[in-house]
């Protein structure tokens, strides 16, 4: 449970869409509110990977997707900053130069609907590519023809078929979907395919899809990535890595209170999906004995002035944790607030951005009061976090 702070006031534009504004008449011994709900309003739509190779197709339209691209069969453009399939039918590009194993890679792209011709379209992240039907082929599809993707099928090679000891080929969407972002990836030393579909670009993972027996193709297996397309999907912000990001980012810069402190945010690794390894975050050099807490986006970093001399670093919409006192002495610096993020997360399944998917990105700041300021808080700096498989 997320419990009521007393005696301060969140600004409600800013926090709101994390749970209600706290108002300043709410004493310490007020009822605990609920876990606050999370905004359904979609963010803009942002790669939610980063990773070692990316592409946007920010650029002007033309024939092809450009050198870094190398058409297998079909053919592929550039459409009002998108990539889109030009040819007919089954169609497939590989990436010049994005190369890993596939057990350790993780993949994304949105998928969006058609620019032209029939409805029956597909669109494909492709691992693991040593020949056209040596790969694995992760596809999201529209199925019936009638403008919603409604289904995800799990393949060896290009628009192929089953591979042996697979625990299921395709899966219908419990909710179609115009379009979406599919994020691809391997769990259980590469036994396991995992396809994450987030149908309105909010960053949270809405249909969860897997299939095992992978490890029956690695011996077959090269290193390469591409994109599958079925006639003329759009696409857009395709990113591959292999899997294993650097450390957390600090970022942003943090405000100095009203007895010199600087509140410094740091985290001892980056999360994963299936709680691999401790992710605990703490904030050093804050005002002692005040109240503070630990919040988080997913929606990207933010640099937006707060008061004085520090920043709110991370956008809208955020995720509050429980309130809890720095320690320390009055009037020093000694005081520390800490979350240990997993055990959070754990308790708070639907809280923002649960569940989550490798690759997500987390921006993490620290809030706390400091009377003579202005707002009568301050902020330390930010943390990005990135989720390991």
């Amino acid at each position: 449970m997320l419990r009521p702070i007393a005696a301060f006031l969140f600004a409600p534009a800013l926090f709101a869409q994390s749970g209600p504004a706290f108002d300043a008449t709410q004493g310490a011994g007020s009822t605990p509110n609920a876990l606050p709900a999370v905004s359904t309003v979609p963010s803009t739509p942002l790669s939610s990977l980063v990773g070692a190779w990316s592409d946007n197709f920010n650029r002007p339209d033309a024939a092809t997707l450009g050198p870094d691209w190398l058409p297998q069969t079909g053919s592929f453009g550039i459409d009002t900053n998108r990539g889109w399939a030009t040819g007919s039918s089954s169609q497939w590009t590989r990436h010049a130069s994005a190369a890993s194993s596939y057990a350790n890679a993780v993949a994304s792209i949105d998928f969006l609907p058609k620019i032209q011709g029939s409805s029956l379209v597909y669109v494909a992240l492709v691992f693991g590519i040593s020949s056209q039907t040596d790969n694995v082929f992760l596809k999201v599809q529209d199925n019936d023809s009638n403008g919603f993707y409604d289904r995800v099928y799990f393949y060896r090679g290009i628009n192929g078929s089953s591979w042996t000891g697979q625990t299921g080929t395709s899966f219908p969407l419990v909710t179609p979907t115009a379009s979406g972002r599919m994020t691809c990836y391997f769990t259980n030393n590469g036994d396991t395919a995992n396809v994450d579909i987030d149908n309105n670009f909010d960053g949270t993972v809405d249909e969860h899809f897997e299939t095992n027996g992978v490890l029956n193709l690695a011996p077959v297996l090269g290193t390469g990535f591409g994109i599958g397309c079925f006639n003329n999907p759009a696409v857009d912000n395709w990113s591959a890595s292999d899997g294993t990001p650097t450390g957390p980012i600090t970022y942003c810069t943090a405000g100095t209170t009203t007895n010199g402190c600087v509140a410094a945010i740091s985290a001892s690794a980056n999360p994963s999906v299936t709680f691999a390894n401790a992710c605990n975050i703490s904030v050093a050099n804050v005002e002692g004995q005040k109240s503070g807490l630990i919040f988080y986006s997913v929606s990207g970093q933010l640099i937006q002035a707060w008061n004085t001399s520090s920043f709110l670093c991370v956008k809208a919409p955020t995720q509050r944790s429980n309130t809890q006192v720095s320690g320390g002495t009055v009037g020093a610096c000694d005081g520390t607030l800490s979350l240990d993020w997993n055990a959070f997360q754990a308790a708070n399944p639907t809280a923002l951005g649960n569940p989550w998917s490798a690759g997500n990105k987390v921006q993490v700041q620290a809030w706390f009061r400091d009377p003579p300021a202005g707002k009568a808080t301050n902020l330390s700096d930010a943390v990005e976090l990135t989720y390991a498989p």
